[in-house]
Protein backbone atom coordinates (compact mmCIF):
# COMPACT_ATOMS: atom_id res chain seq x y z
CA UNK A 1 0.00 0.00 0.00
CA UNK A 2 1.48 3.50 -1.10
CA UNK A 3 1.72 6.04 1.84
CA UNK A 4 1.93 10.00 1.25
CA UNK A 5 3.27 12.57 3.04
CA UNK A 6 1.03 16.32 1.62
CA UNK A 7 2.20 19.78 2.30
CA UNK A 8 0.93 23.07 0.89
CA UNK A 9 1.46 22.65 -2.68
CA UNK A 10 -0.14 19.54 -2.73
CA UNK A 11 -3.23 21.97 -2.73
CA UNK A 12 -1.52 24.67 -5.19
CA UNK A 13 -3.20 23.12 -8.36
CA UNK A 14 -6.72 23.41 -6.93
CA UNK A 15 -6.82 26.76 -8.43
CA UNK A 16 -9.18 29.55 -8.08
CA UNK A 17 -13.08 29.90 -8.65
CA UNK A 18 -15.75 32.54 -7.20
CA UNK A 19 -18.16 31.83 -4.77
CA UNK A 20 -21.87 32.78 -4.86
CA UNK A 21 -21.26 35.95 -3.48
CA UNK A 22 -18.25 36.97 -5.49
CA UNK A 23 -15.48 36.08 -3.60
CA UNK A 24 -11.88 35.02 -4.91
CA UNK A 25 -11.51 31.39 -3.58
CA UNK A 26 -8.20 29.68 -3.33
CA UNK A 27 -6.15 27.94 -1.18
CA UNK A 28 -3.78 30.47 0.28
CA UNK A 29 -0.09 29.23 -0.15
CA UNK A 30 2.72 30.75 1.90
CA UNK A 31 3.46 34.02 -0.43
CA UNK A 32 -0.20 34.81 0.14
CA UNK A 33 0.00 34.53 3.58
CA UNK A 34 1.51 37.54 4.64
CA UNK A 35 -1.14 39.72 2.53
CA UNK A 36 -4.08 37.51 3.93
CA UNK A 37 -3.16 37.79 7.49
CA UNK A 38 -1.00 40.32 8.04
CA UNK A 39 -2.06 42.90 5.03
CA UNK A 40 1.54 42.91 3.72
CA UNK A 41 2.27 42.97 0.44
CA UNK A 42 4.96 40.89 -1.66
CA UNK A 43 8.42 42.07 -1.42
CA UNK A 44 8.06 43.87 1.79
CA UNK A 45 11.04 43.77 3.83
CA UNK A 46 10.17 41.84 7.31
CA UNK A 47 13.52 43.32 8.59
CA UNK A 48 14.31 39.69 9.65
CA UNK A 49 11.24 38.20 10.49
CA UNK A 50 9.73 35.52 8.84
CA UNK A 51 6.19 34.86 8.52
CA UNK A 52 6.14 32.05 10.94
CA UNK A 53 7.70 34.92 13.37
CA UNK A 54 4.79 37.44 12.54
CA UNK A 55 2.16 34.39 13.91
CA UNK A 56 4.67 33.95 17.14
CA UNK A 57 4.33 37.46 17.83
CA UNK A 58 0.57 37.60 17.37
CA UNK A 59 0.24 34.48 19.74
CA UNK A 60 2.72 36.08 22.14
CA UNK A 61 0.37 39.21 22.21
CA UNK A 62 -3.09 37.16 22.03
CA UNK A 63 -3.79 38.70 18.81
CA UNK A 64 -6.31 35.39 16.92
CA UNK A 65 -7.23 37.66 13.54
CA UNK A 66 -4.07 36.25 11.77
CA UNK A 67 -4.91 32.44 12.49
CA UNK A 68 -9.07 33.46 12.02
CA UNK A 69 -8.34 35.01 8.76
CA UNK A 70 -6.24 32.16 7.71
CA UNK A 71 -9.04 29.66 8.87
CA UNK A 72 -11.61 31.49 6.98
CA UNK A 73 -10.13 31.33 3.80
CA UNK A 74 -9.16 27.58 3.68
CA UNK A 75 -12.51 26.42 5.20
CA UNK A 76 -14.25 28.49 2.73
CA UNK A 77 -11.64 27.13 -0.20
CA UNK A 78 -12.84 23.36 1.21
CA UNK A 79 -16.61 24.63 1.17
CA UNK A 80 -16.64 25.93 -2.24
CA UNK A 81 -13.15 24.83 -4.38
CA UNK A 82 -12.35 21.30 -2.50
CA UNK A 83 -16.21 20.23 -3.42
CA UNK A 84 -16.41 21.68 -6.87
CA UNK A 85 -12.94 19.25 -7.39
CA UNK A 86 -14.60 16.63 -6.18
CA UNK A 87 -17.92 16.60 -8.22
CA UNK A 88 -16.53 17.69 -11.42
CA UNK A 89 -17.21 15.70 -14.27
CA UNK A 90 -14.27 16.66 -16.39
CA UNK A 91 -11.56 14.81 -14.12
CA UNK A 92 -8.74 16.78 -12.97
CA UNK A 93 -5.43 15.94 -11.21
CA UNK A 94 -7.27 15.57 -8.12
CA UNK A 95 -9.74 13.14 -8.93
CA UNK A 96 -6.84 11.45 -11.20
CA UNK A 97 -4.80 10.55 -7.86
CA UNK A 98 -7.36 9.00 -5.66
CA UNK A 99 -8.32 7.12 -8.65
CA UNK A 100 -4.02 6.04 -8.89
CA UNK A 101 -4.01 5.45 -5.75
CA UNK A 102 -7.26 3.80 -3.84
CA UNK A 103 -6.67 2.82 -0.59
CA UNK A 104 -3.58 4.60 0.34
CA UNK A 105 -3.13 6.27 3.82
CA UNK A 106 -2.45 9.93 3.61
CA UNK A 107 -0.01 11.87 6.22
CA UNK A 108 -0.68 15.69 5.75
CA UNK A 109 0.55 19.17 7.98
CA UNK A 110 -2.57 20.94 6.05
CA UNK A 111 -4.84 21.74 7.89
CA UNK A 112 -7.77 22.12 5.41
CA UNK A 113 -10.54 19.02 4.22
CA UNK A 114 -9.61 18.99 0.65
CA UNK A 115 -8.41 14.81 0.43
CA UNK A 116 -11.38 13.89 2.92
CA UNK A 117 -13.96 15.52 0.43
CA UNK A 118 -12.33 13.75 -2.43
CA UNK A 119 -12.57 10.53 -0.43
CA UNK A 120 -15.98 11.03 0.92
CA UNK A 121 -17.53 11.94 -2.30
CA UNK A 122 -16.04 8.49 -3.54
CA UNK A 123 -17.20 6.59 -0.02
CA UNK A 124 -13.82 5.93 0.45
CA UNK A 125 -13.17 7.56 3.63
CA UNK A 126 -15.49 8.22 6.94
CA UNK A 127 -14.62 10.36 10.10
CA UNK A 128 -15.86 7.90 12.35
CA UNK A 129 -12.09 5.80 11.57
CA UNK A 130 -10.75 8.14 8.77
CA UNK A 131 -9.00 10.50 11.07
CA UNK A 132 -7.13 7.51 12.39
CA UNK A 133 -8.89 7.74 16.42
CA UNK A 134 -11.93 6.55 16.85
CA UNK A 135 -14.57 9.74 15.92
CA UNK A 136 -18.08 10.33 17.52
CA UNK A 137 -20.21 11.62 14.77
CA UNK A 138 -24.04 12.28 14.28
CA UNK A 139 -26.29 11.53 11.01
CA UNK A 140 -28.70 13.95 10.12
CA UNK A 141 -31.07 10.96 8.11
CA UNK A 142 -30.35 7.40 7.52
CA UNK A 143 -29.94 5.57 4.48
CA UNK A 144 -27.76 7.29 2.58
CA UNK A 145 -24.36 6.25 3.89
CA UNK A 146 -24.28 2.04 4.17
CA UNK A 147 -24.89 1.55 7.28
CA UNK A 148 -21.07 -0.16 8.28
CA UNK A 149 -18.86 2.56 7.39
CA UNK A 150 -14.87 1.99 7.37
CA UNK A 151 -12.68 3.95 5.57
CA UNK A 152 -10.45 2.58 3.20
CA UNK A 153 -7.60 5.50 3.23
CA UNK A 154 -6.51 7.52 6.37
CA UNK A 155 -6.22 10.82 6.62
CA UNK A 156 -3.95 11.59 9.42
CA UNK A 157 -3.53 15.54 9.64
CA UNK A 158 -0.29 16.13 11.78
CA UNK A 159 -0.59 19.47 12.81
CA UNK A 160 -4.45 19.17 13.37
CA UNK A 161 -7.85 19.92 11.38
CA UNK A 162 -10.42 22.19 11.83
CA UNK A 163 -13.14 19.66 11.52
CA UNK A 164 -12.40 17.39 14.80
CA UNK A 165 -12.69 18.53 18.53
CA UNK A 166 -10.70 16.96 21.20
CA UNK A 167 -11.98 16.29 24.97
CA UNK A 168 -9.59 15.01 28.12
CA UNK A 169 -12.18 15.64 30.66
CA UNK A 170 -16.00 15.30 30.93
CA UNK A 171 -18.57 16.32 33.76
CA UNK A 172 -19.22 14.39 37.01
CA UNK A 173 -22.35 15.04 38.68
CA UNK A 174 -25.37 17.10 37.75
CA UNK A 175 -24.34 21.15 37.77
CA UNK A 176 -27.89 21.79 36.95
CA UNK A 177 -29.09 20.42 39.84
CA UNK A 178 -26.11 20.38 42.20
CA UNK A 179 -22.66 20.34 42.04
CA UNK A 180 -20.97 18.92 39.05
CA UNK A 181 -17.31 18.72 38.73
CA UNK A 182 -14.61 18.12 35.03
CA UNK A 183 -12.83 14.61 35.76
CA UNK A 184 -10.10 13.55 33.38
CA UNK A 185 -10.57 10.30 30.62
CA UNK A 186 -8.79 7.51 30.67
CA UNK A 187 -8.28 8.28 27.51
CA UNK A 188 -9.20 11.53 24.70
CA UNK A 189 -11.98 11.52 23.01
CA UNK A 190 -12.38 13.15 19.74
CA UNK A 191 -16.01 14.49 17.95
CA UNK A 192 -16.33 15.39 14.26
CA UNK A 193 -17.49 18.92 14.42
CA UNK A 194 -17.18 20.59 10.85
CA UNK A 195 -18.55 23.50 11.65
CA UNK A 196 -19.73 26.23 9.18
CA UNK A 197 -18.56 23.30 6.15
CA UNK A 198 -21.30 20.95 7.61
CA UNK A 199 -23.32 20.53 4.61
CA UNK A 200 -20.21 19.41 2.67
CA UNK A 201 -20.15 16.29 4.50
CA UNK A 202 -23.96 15.58 4.43
CA UNK A 203 -25.71 13.61 6.14
CA UNK A 204 -23.41 14.54 8.53
CA UNK A 205 -24.42 17.25 11.68
CA UNK A 206 -22.25 18.64 14.16
CA UNK A 207 -21.48 16.95 17.35
CA UNK A 208 -22.07 19.86 19.89
CA UNK A 209 -19.85 20.24 22.47
CA UNK A 210 -21.04 19.06 26.41
CA UNK A 211 -17.94 21.18 27.85
CA UNK A 212 -16.75 25.17 26.35
CA UNK A 213 -16.51 25.90 22.44
CA UNK A 214 -13.62 25.22 20.53
CA UNK A 215 -13.25 27.33 17.64
CA UNK A 216 -11.88 25.77 14.43
CA UNK A 217 -8.68 28.07 14.48
CA UNK A 218 -7.56 26.92 18.15
CA UNK A 219 -7.89 23.03 17.00
CA UNK A 220 -4.82 23.09 14.78
CA UNK A 221 -1.28 24.10 15.52
CA UNK A 222 -0.32 27.32 14.35
CA UNK A 223 2.37 28.25 11.98
CA UNK A 224 5.31 29.28 14.58
CA UNK A 225 8.86 28.70 14.86
CA UNK A 226 8.89 26.42 17.65
CA UNK A 227 5.65 24.10 17.27
CA UNK A 228 6.89 21.50 20.56
CA UNK A 229 4.41 22.78 22.98
CA UNK A 230 1.61 22.52 20.33
CA UNK A 231 2.45 18.57 19.43
CA UNK A 232 1.40 17.80 22.49
CA UNK A 233 -1.92 17.92 21.83
CA UNK A 234 -3.94 15.17 22.69
CA UNK A 235 -5.23 14.80 18.69
CA UNK A 236 -1.87 15.43 17.42
CA UNK A 237 -0.19 12.88 19.45
CA UNK A 238 -2.89 9.70 18.74
CA UNK A 239 -2.21 10.77 15.51
CA UNK A 240 1.66 10.77 15.12
CA UNK A 241 1.36 7.70 16.92
CA UNK A 242 -0.65 5.80 13.82
CA UNK A 243 1.65 7.99 11.55
CA UNK A 244 4.89 6.83 12.84
CA UNK A 245 3.42 3.17 12.78
CA UNK A 246 2.61 3.76 9.45
CA UNK A 247 6.26 4.97 8.25
CA UNK A 248 8.09 2.72 9.78
CA UNK A 249 6.37 -0.45 8.45
CA UNK A 250 6.03 0.98 4.33
CA UNK A 251 8.82 0.71 1.42
CA UNK A 252 8.17 3.92 0.73
CA UNK A 253 7.09 7.77 1.33
CA UNK A 254 6.14 9.93 -0.96
CA UNK A 255 6.15 13.80 -0.28
CA UNK A 256 3.90 15.93 -2.21
CA UNK A 257 4.37 19.89 -2.09
CA UNK A 258 6.20 19.36 1.23
CA UNK A 259 9.32 21.88 1.98
CA UNK A 260 10.47 20.38 4.52
CA UNK A 261 11.08 23.60 6.53
CA UNK A 262 13.72 24.56 9.10
CA UNK A 263 11.31 25.76 11.27
CA UNK A 264 9.31 22.46 11.42
CA UNK A 265 12.14 20.21 12.34
CA UNK A 266 10.37 18.89 15.48
CA UNK A 267 7.30 18.03 12.67
CA UNK A 268 8.66 16.23 10.46
CA UNK A 269 11.22 14.54 12.63
CA UNK A 270 9.57 11.80 13.70
CA UNK A 271 8.31 11.37 10.34
CA UNK A 272 11.71 10.62 8.69
CA UNK A 273 13.27 8.79 12.04
CA UNK A 274 10.75 6.55 11.46
CA UNK A 275 11.27 5.76 7.89
CA UNK A 276 14.60 5.10 8.84
CA UNK A 277 13.96 2.19 10.80
CA UNK A 278 12.00 0.82 7.89
CA UNK A 279 12.81 -1.81 5.31
CA UNK A 280 13.28 0.48 2.12
CA UNK A 281 14.44 3.83 3.64
CA UNK A 282 12.85 5.25 0.36
CA UNK A 283 11.52 9.09 0.57
CA UNK A 284 10.33 10.60 -2.96
CA UNK A 285 10.18 14.02 -2.85
CA UNK A 286 7.76 15.65 -5.48
CA UNK A 287 7.81 19.78 -5.52
CA UNK A 288 9.17 22.49 -7.94
CA UNK A 289 11.96 22.93 -6.34
CA UNK A 290 12.54 19.02 -5.04
CA UNK A 291 16.56 19.17 -5.79
CA UNK A 292 17.00 21.64 -2.90
CA UNK A 293 15.31 20.02 -0.68
CA UNK A 294 16.39 16.72 -1.23
CA UNK A 295 19.82 17.32 -0.93
CA UNK A 296 19.21 19.10 2.78
CA UNK A 297 16.94 16.26 3.81
CA UNK A 298 19.70 13.77 2.76
CA UNK A 299 22.65 15.63 4.55
CA UNK A 300 20.04 15.26 7.77
CA UNK A 301 19.58 11.62 6.91
CA UNK A 302 22.29 9.85 5.50
CA UNK A 303 20.30 6.48 5.65
CA UNK A 304 17.53 7.06 3.59
CA UNK A 305 17.48 7.07 -0.28
CA UNK A 306 16.08 10.54 -1.06
CA UNK A 307 14.85 10.78 -4.76
CA UNK A 308 13.08 13.92 -6.75
CA UNK A 309 10.53 14.75 -8.58
CA UNK A 310 10.98 18.29 -9.79
CA UNK A 311 7.36 19.22 -10.99
CA UNK A 312 4.42 20.46 -9.65
CA UNK A 313 1.33 18.16 -8.85
CA UNK A 314 -0.57 18.51 -12.12
CA UNK A 315 2.71 17.82 -13.71
CA UNK A 316 3.07 14.84 -11.92
CA UNK A 317 -0.41 13.83 -12.40
CA UNK A 318 0.27 14.76 -16.10
CA UNK A 319 2.66 11.53 -16.58
CA UNK A 320 -0.03 9.24 -14.61
CA UNK A 321 2.32 9.52 -10.92
CA UNK A 322 5.76 7.97 -11.86
CA UNK A 323 7.96 7.20 -8.71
Amino acid sequence: MNLFLMGAGFNADAGRIRTPYGADCHYPLVSDVGRLCFGIEPGTVLCGKSIEDLFADAQANHNDAPMKSLTDKLMEADYYLATALATAKDSNCYQQFFEAFPGSNLLTFNYDSLPEICLFQRRAWFPEDGYGVPVKTEIEAEGILPSVRISRSLILHLHGSFCLRSSEFEIQGNPRRDMGWLTPLSAPRFAFDPDCISHVFTPYRRVLPVLGYTAADARVIAPVPNKGSQLGQAFVRAVYQRATALVAGADVLVSIGYSFNVHDRLSYGPILHALNSSTGKRLIIVSPGAQNVADRVATEFENISVTAVNKSFKQWADQQFPF
